[in-house]
């Protein structure tokens, strides 16, 4: 029986989505989130599982919406008790939200129709250590309206070369279609008795929905963004940059922790009942 997760986790402590290098010499630092996964998967079956992602996330990127697929060889194992049994197992930087049955021509990576990524720049007069694995601190208030204005010339199919990370292996297409594109300002959840946005803190949300993304696109284009948004680029040079498919015009990659990927989209929507096991 083929079993979809959904998850969320923080990016810091691993080096991101993709297994490894089996070779010991090879091999990373930090631990892979689907080595980690597996690793549960297989310890609560007795047995080993492989588990397939929609998508492969970098080194230091979070999810909440990550989307998993797996196949079970036994069918004592319910939703219910994968999710339970592995969040039991699991490290606490990664849980498992929802667990759905799928059917069996379902494919994590393939069957998606598109994806949420938000990139958050934290804005305040310092950084907040309960933000400090989500987001990027940027003290100089951004111009938010100049931001937005830039990220919408980027909506629709366009070859999104100048965006893609240096030193990629060259590909089929760069084209990649957006369908949303927004920045917004953001207000930090209040506390009683001390509003921290009356304190000068806030949120602004660089979100993205796209039917797919290039190495980094995101990260270079929140950098890109954030030259916009403290007046050193105009909001206009974003197509030229775009036009110019050359990587040199792009601002700097932003930091991976501010970026998180927040959902994939499938027909049926494995979103339609958050209730289901």
């Amino acid at each position: 029986m083929k079993f979809a997760l959904k998850l969320a986790y923080l990016g810091k402590s691993y080096c991101g989505w993709q297994r490894q290098s089996q070779d010991p010499s090879k091999a990373p630092a930090l631990p892979s989130i689907q080595e980690t996964l597996e690793s549960a998967l297989s310890k609560m079956m007795s047995t080993h599982v492989t588990v397939v992602g929609s998508g492969r996330t970098d080194s230091g990127v979070n999810a909440l919406g990550q989307v998993v697929h797996f196949i079970s060889p036994s069918d004592r194992f319910t939703a219910d008790i994968f999710r339970k049994g592995l969040n039991s197992l699991l490290p606490e930087d990664i849980r498992v939200i929802s667990v759905h049955a799928v059917a069996d021509d379902f494919h994590a990576q393939r069957s998606a129709v598109k994806k949420q990524y938000s990139y958050y720049f934290l804005q305040g007069p310092a950084a907040l250590p309960q933000w400090r694995d989500t987001s990027w601190w940027i003290q100089k208030s951004l111009n938010v309206e100049a931001m937005h204005e830039a990220v919408l010339m980027l909506k629709g199919e366009r070859d999104f070369k100048s965006f893609q990370a240096s030193g990629s292996p060259p590909m089929k297409s760069t084209v990649r279609n957006l369908l949303e594109a927004e920045v917004v300002r953001m207000p930090l959840p209040e506390v009683p008795g001390h509003d921290l946005n009356e304190s000068g803190f806030s949120l602004v949300r660089v979100r993205l929905v796209g039917t797919g993304f290039l190495k980094q696109m995101v990260r270079g284009i929140a950098g890109t963004l954030l030259q916009i948004g403290e007046n050193q680029r105009k909001a206009s040079e974003m197509q030229a940059i775009l036009a110019s498919k050359s990587r040199d015009l792009v601002g700097p990659t932003a930091p991976a922790k501010g970026l998180t990927l927040e959902r994939v989209w499938y027909i049926p929507d494995l979103y339609a009942n958050p209730n289901q096991a």
